[in-house]
């Protein structure tokens, strides 16, 4: 998979009597949303998670029209239809790549959070819901889904898992006309009856993303990084 990289400072390098050992830094894996690139959410990455390697992919599905996909949507008479065949053929090249890339670019496989956008947070809601990560050599520990929604086929899997306080940070925009703003509510409600420490944010905004957005996200990172 194509992707581009952040790089943190450099770690602290810890000593023993017999080696000296360079820390691996934590990873913020990226999910660019519809018709974008891998290099749209890189200012929102550097400013949450500067002391993370953050890896930032690029959907495998080039739109003619500029950009790429996770997968592909069909316009209908009720509105816009996900492909579900073309988002799971992407959501399993992510988890076949990712502990690979992670380890070739020097991060902590055992310390990963994703955050997405839109169709790239359906895609991380998928991959935490359905894939044994750890199987995949990657233990995630944090989700952070912005403008996004739980796909229908996963919300069975979403019910059956335990989540254990594993924390998301969920936000919308109040105006958004193109996923409506119960999907926060509806993720909020299914997560957090299962376990999951769910925090919501709904902004005066469309389908993008506010500055005060990513100030929150930054202030609930700092959070995270102490447990």
């Amino acid at each position: 998979m194509h992707y581009v990289t952040l790089t943190p400072p450099k770690p602290p390098t810890s000593h023993s009597r017999q080696r000296s050992e360079v820390m691996k830094p934590p990873v913020l894996i990226v999910l660019h949303g519809y018709g974008a690139d891998e290099c749209d959410l890189l200012s929102i990455a550097e400013a949450i998670a500067p002391n993370y390697l953050t890896i930032s992919l690029r959907a495998p599905i080039a739109l003619s029209q500029g950009g790429y996909a996770w997968y592909h949507l069909t316009q209908t008479e009720s509105g816009l239809h996900p492909d579900d065949l073309s988002r799971h053929e992407s959501e399993d090249a992510v988890a076949r790549n990712l502990g690979p890339i992670i380890e070739r670019e020097g991060g902590d496989t055992e310390n990963v959070v994703f955050m997405g956008f839109s169709q790239g947070a359906a895609i991380c809601y998928s991959l935490l819901a359905t894939y044994q990560l750890e199987n995949y050599g990657i233990t995630p520990r944090a989700s952070i889904n912005m403008s996004g929604y739980l796909p229908r086929d996963i919300l069975a899997a979403i019910e059956q898992k335990r989540w254990n306080g594993f924390p998301f940070f969920i936000s919308h925009g109040e105006f958004d006309d193109l996923i409506p703003p119960m999907a926060m509510n509806e993720a909020e409600d299914l997560l957090s009856i299962r376990g999951a420490k769910v925090t919501t944010q709904l902004y005066g905004a469309g389908h993008g993303v506010l500055a005060e957005t990513i100030e929150d996200i930054a202030t609930w990172m700092k959070g995270i990084n102490k447990n």
